[in-house]
């Protein structure tokens, strides 16, 4: 699993729904059947430099094996000129082997790109017909976001630098930095009130700011930011809920002592036990997601 895509095979999965869901007459989409077509527009968008270092991985690993094997093969057939000594190989083999690794890496990533950027046309088709700007998902609020991922979004950009993409994030989701989100402890947590509240605040802050341009989100942007709705299914939520309360157990590390036995007396009193909560939570999530992955 890697830390951009929740779940590794959402691609396959929901590009195999694609011609089912491209049937859906209706001019407007339920919630649940709006976050369906969000996850397999998002899935169409994995990092692709990422995978283009995969698949040139893919390649160097064939190639050193091919080598390999040519090697050995010249060593136990090839004609020996000298009793004893080694079989000197041809240079064009190594030269073969190493277009041969090259061809693989590309064409695998090609490939790859052809068919993501075919299921991310036809998602984005299915959102259009919905009345939906599959390139601006909080034009009409943030409705299609779960509350884990809006508090993995907010922690991302409480961490980000001032200016530049935390502008477009203020922009898009309604972020601000007097808004009454807070890690290290955190102050809300999902399916409460409060969590309630922070939605219509956001909102609310997204109306103010409607009259500015919204930049929209690609393919590209996608890939590399993770910014689309996805759908809130348990390991997702898992997942969401781990980056956000790890990034406030580091921030309570950084401000009381990483030595979190001594938090007793470092950390203020009215603060303690949601300090306390936010470390044995990252803990119980690290222990689920590791034991998932051994099963699967």
């Amino acid at each position: 699993m890697w830390p951009g895509d929740i779940s590794p095979n959402s691609g396959a999965r929901y590009v195999g729904i694609l011609g089912a869901v491209e049937k859906l007459k209706t001019a407007s989409f339920e919630l649940e059947e709006e976050r369906v077509a969000w996850e397999g527009l998002a899935a169409s968008c994995a990092g692709p430099i990422r995978r283009l270092g995969a698949f040139l991985l893919v390649g160097f690993v064939f190639f050193v094996a091919a080598t390999t094997a040519v090697v050995l093969f010249y060593n136990l057939f090839g004609p020996r000129y000298v009793e004893g000594a080694g079989v000197p190989v041809p240079q064009g083999a190594f030269y073969t082997t190493m277009l041969l690794g090259l061809a693989l890496a590309v064409g695998g990533y090609l490939a790859w790109l052809f068919k993501s950027l075919r299921s991310y046309r036809g998602f984005r088709r299915v959102l259009l017909r919905g009345g939906v700007d599959p390139e601006r998902p909080t034009a009409e609020g943030l409705k299609a976001y779960s509350d884990e991922q809006l508090l993995e979004l907010r922690s991302r950009y409480e961490r980000m630098p001032t200016g530049g993409f935390r502008d477009r994030l203020e922009r898009m989701f309604g972020f601000h930095k007097g808004d009454s989100f807070s890690l290290g402890p955190l102050s809300v947590l999902p399916g409460t009130f409060e969590m309630g509240s922070l939605r219509i605040e956001w909102e609310t802050q997204g109306i103010l700011r409607s009259g500015e341009p919204m930049q929209p989100i690609g393919w590209w942007t996608e890939g590399r930011h993770r910014l689309l709705p996805r759908k809130p299914d348990e390991i997702s939520k898992l997942v969401y809920t781990l980056r956000y309360t790890d990034a406030s157990v580091r921030e309570l590390k950084r401000r009381y002592g990483y030595r979190t036995e001594r938090w007793y007396a470092t950390v203020p009193e009215g603060k303690l036990f949601d300090a306390v909560r936010d470390l044995e939570t990252s803990q119980r999530i690290h222990v689920a997601l590791g034991r998932r992955s051994l099963v699967s």
